[in-house]
C-alpha cells in the first residue's frame, strides 16, 4: 500500500488494512477546484490535515461541497513537497478513540498545495490568479508565532520583517509581508 492516488484504485486493500477512503471523485473535485477555487488555506501542518482538511473531506463526502481546499504554506517549504505533492496531495487521519480503537482516513479533500514564496514565480502567480478568482469564498488559517511573528523578545523587528520594509512587496520574504503583497 502506498499513499497515491492510483493506489486508492485497491479500495479492497484499503478497507482490509482499515481506511476509510474519499467518497466521492477525486479527479473531478480537483478539476472544480482548480477552475473554481473556493476554500484557500495557508498552515500545512497537522492541524490543517486533521481538521479543516477533514471537514473538507466531509462536506463533499456529503456533496455540500463540490470542490476541495487549496493549501500552501509559507514557512517551512519542504513540507509541500515532502508530505503533499509526493503522495499526490493525499494524507491519512489516525484517531485514537476512548475505546482504545483507531479510526483510519485517507484525506483527500486538498486538490493543491502551494508556497507562499515570491521566489517560486509557478506557486505564487497561481496564488495571485486565486484571489483574483471571484468563486473564492474562504480564507482560513492555522499559523503558529513562527509565521505571524513581527518582532522578537526585545521589541524589535524581525530581520525578515525589517528586510520587506526596504524591498518592494513583490521582493517580501515574511510570512506577513508575502501575504500582504
Amino acid at each position: 500500500m502506498k499513499l497515491r492516488q492510483e493506489e486508492l484504485k485497491n479500495v479492497e486493500v484499503w478497507e482490509k488494512a482499515g481506511f476509510e477512503l474519499p467518497k466521492f471523485n477525486r479527479e473531478e473535485m480537483i478539476k472544480n477546484t482548480k477552475e473554481n477555487p473556493e476554500w484557500i488555506h495557508f498552515g500545512a501542518g497537522n492541524i490543517f490535515r486533521a481538521f479543516p482538511a477533514a471537514v473538507c473531506q466531509e462536506l463533499l463526502n456529503k456533496g455540500i461541497l463540490n470542490t476541495g481546499i487549496i493549501v500552501a504554506e509559507g514557512y517551512d517549504y519542504e513540507i509541500i513537497e515532502k508530505s503533499y505533492k509526493k503522495f499526490d496531495d493525499l494524507s491519512v487521519l489516525v484517531t485514537l478513540k476512548a475505546n482504545g480503537s483507531l479510526e483510519k482516513k485517507v484525506i483527500g479533500s486538498m486538490a493543491e498545495s502551494l508556497t507562499v514564496d515570491t521566489s517560486n514565480s509557478h506557486d505564487w502567480n497561481r496564488l495571485k490568479e486565486i484571489f483574483r478568482s471571484k468563486s473564492l469564498k474562504m480564507v482560513s488559517f492555522t499559523i503558529t508565532e513562527k509565521g505571524y511573528s513581527l518582532v522578537d523578545a526585545k521589541g524589535e523587528f524581525l530581520k525578515d520583517v525589517a528586510n520587506d520594509f526596504t524591498k518592494e512587496t513583490s521582493a517580501a520574504i515574511s510570512y506577513n509581508g508575502q501575504l500582504l503583497s
